[in-house]
């Protein structure tokens, strides 16, 4: 990990008349991973409030004319995320040992079990206002199949197949919840990362 921000000529921005992500925001959250990961090596019982890989996924920019190119950021920040995601595992195995960090693994493992073994069709809210558009029934069932063939051993996921995923849209029945398919898809990043 960089002790210091990302530097300015490390993202390439994107051309006046296309819209990237706000540079302020991008290095001022850069700089602060780099604060934050000096800290947990430094100090890992801080009672600070820090960012751990799950605040690294889920974080958002303002988009601006000639902002950064979103891929480069995104590809930076899950490399970010990879290195918090083994930062915080071994922390936790120094601190509780190997034994609670398989159990806590083991627990997040029976969570995605409960969802995947929904029936199909069922396995998440439908959008509850409408004319609301969701992400199509079929899209998600299907990489719900995948992640059930991972957890068997049967298929081989890898988090960057899961980041790059792109659910098509629907509407009404045919549509689950954007909001609670995109915090599956985050517990099932979690868990492939805990698994690497």
């Amino acid at each position: 990990m960089k002790h210091s921000a990302q530097s300015e000529g490390e993202f390439s921005r994107l051309p006046d008349q296309q819209l990237g992500y706000s540079p302020e925001e991008v290095l001022s959250f850069f700089n602060r991973l780099a604060d934050d990961y000096q800290l947990i090596l430094t100090n890992p019982s801080t009672g600070q409030q820090v960012s751990t890989s799950r605040t690294i996924r889920e974080v958002s920019f303002r988009t601006e004319a000639g902002g950064y190119s979103p891929k480069e950021v995104d590809q930076a920040l899950d490399r970010v995320e990879d290195r918090f995601s083994e930062l915080e595992r071994r922390l936790y195995i120094q601190d509780y040992g190997l034994a609670a960090w398989q159990e806590a693994v083991a627990e997040l493992r029976q969570l995605l079990e409960g969802r995947l073994n929904r029936p199909a069709g069922q396995r998440f809210r439908r959008p509850s206002k409408r004319g609301v558009k969701g992400y199509r029934v079929q899209d998600v069932d299907a990489f719900c199949q995948l992640m059930s063939q991972h957890l068997a051993g049967e298929e081989k996921l890898h988090p960057d197949q899961l980041r790059a995923l792109a659910f098509r849209s629907a509407r009404r029945a045919a549509s689950y919840e954007e909001r609670q398919v995109d915090a599956f898809v985050d517990t099932c990043i979690e868990y492939l990362l805990d698994t690497l």
